[in-house]
Order: structure tokens, then sequence, then C-alpha cells
């Protein structure tokens, strides 16, 4: 029997793990992570980020909606996002609606891959992937 039978899938796959963050500007300690995803590459992460971004750049003023959309969403600035990322390298975007900052990060990592045993799934039946997309911050975990 060969290593290969008994483990079918690799143990690591490279990832993007992005994080959405938000913060009230000037009070150091209010930083709640709102939402998480495990993109499958540097493309879905880039895709995540101006999602995000773009529905946030609705409640911006016309000067700041009109810069993040230009640079960041539809010019460059995802361009430069994307090649970092294909670098190894973590980047991020930030915007400051009202009282609060946003912030949008993204780092390469490597996931562990989980296997179920004996049927169940692997973290159990109250850990599914679905939790981590909620958007509820993590302290009401």
């Amino acid at each position: 029997m060969t290593v290969s039978s008994y483990c079918p899938a690799p143990l690591l796959r490279p990832g993007v793990w992005c994080e959405a963050i938000s913060a009230l500007d000037g009070l150091p300690g209010t930083a709640k992570r709102r939402d998480g995803y495990a993109a499958p590459g540097p493309g879905a992460a880039i895709r995540w980020i101006r999602a995000g971004a773009r529905t946030v750049a609705s409640v911006l003023g016309p000067d700041q909606a009109e810069s993040v959309l230009d640079h960041w969403v539809d010019g460059p600035g995802s361009q430069e996002a994307y090649a970092r990322l294909r670098q190894g390298k973590p980047c991020s975007l930030t915007l400051h609606p009202g009282i609060q900052h946003l912030t949008w990060q993204a780092r390469p990592v490597r996931f562990l891959h989980l296997v179920a045993v004996n049927g169940r799934p692997p973290c159990g039946s109250r850990h599914r992937l679905r939790l981590l997309l909620t958007g509820r911050p993590t302290d009401a975990r």
C-alpha cells in the first residue's frame, strides 16, 4: 500500500485568508472582525474585497467614492493588490465612512485539509464553513 492510498488529498493547500475589520476612529481596542473568507486564490480574494468596497462606496462622500471606484474597484489598485498576493505578500484596503474605518485585508496562507472521520464532518456538526461567512463579530461566537 502506498502513502497516496492513505491520503488521497494533499494535507496543505494554498489559498488566501481574507478579513473585513471595522474600528472606531481614534479609539484603540474597538476593532472587530465583521467577515472572513477562505479564498482559493488571489483572484477570488480580490473579487471579495472589490465587492465589499463597491458596497461601502455607496455611503461614502462623492470624492472618496469616486476615488475608491476609479482606483481600487475598476482601476490599477486591485491589479496591484493581485500582484502582491501572487508574490506572497499581504494587501489591504481601508475606507473611512463616518466615524469608523473599514479594512479589508488578505494574506496568502496554507489551509490544512480536514477529512471526515467515520462519516462525520471533520470538526463536528456545529462547525461549518457557513458560520465563518455570516459576518457576525468575533466576540458574538
